[in-house]
């Protein structure tokens, strides 16, 4: 995953946790200077469904440009988090949310490529890395788990 912050983050859910403080590329950036700006995302259900997040987290993978990453953060803030979710693990999801709320929906996908790493706090990255661990969890596909991955 050699692409910076934001579409490491919409490819995957590791990137946007990979992507913390890795300050190396200066390209242009397709936002306005992202930073945390949770307070959209702060409205989102907290009593979702694990399903309804998950299938949001989906659409990240098929995104392209700025109006892709609008389109997912409002399908993230509309599913919200379930009521089970750590408190730390909410914060995180309000600024992964914040971050993909700043990116510009005018950005090319060029732009989503070249974009600057956002500067996070580590109370910020922790926080982040706690959503992603839950949604890790939580979304995964329910494997067996015996050793044998034989299908039956």
């Amino acid at each position: 995953m050699k692409h910076v912050l934001i579409a490491a983050a919409l490819l995957s859910l590791g990137g946007l946790a990979a992507g913390c403080g890795d300050n190396n590329d200066s390209a242009d950036s397709a936002s306005s200077s992202p930073t945390t700006a949770s307070s959209s995302s702060s409205s989102a259900p907290t009593d979702g469904s694990s399903d309804d997040l998950c299938t949001a987290l989906t659409a990240g993978s098929s995104i392209k440009d700025g109006g892709d990453v609008a389109d997912f953060a409002a399908g993230l803030e509309k599913a919200g988090t379930p009521s089970d979710i750590p408190a730390e693990a909410r914060k995180g999801f309000e600024v992964y949310v914040g971050v993909l709320d700043d990116v510009d929906p005018d950005a090319t996908a060029k732009q989503l490529q070249n974009m600057k790493n956002v500067d996070l706090s580590k109370e910020e990255q922790a926080n982040v890395q706690a959503f992603l661990g839950y949604a890790s969890q939580t979304c995964a596909p329910s494997a067996p788990s015996a050793p044998s991955s034989s299908a039956g």
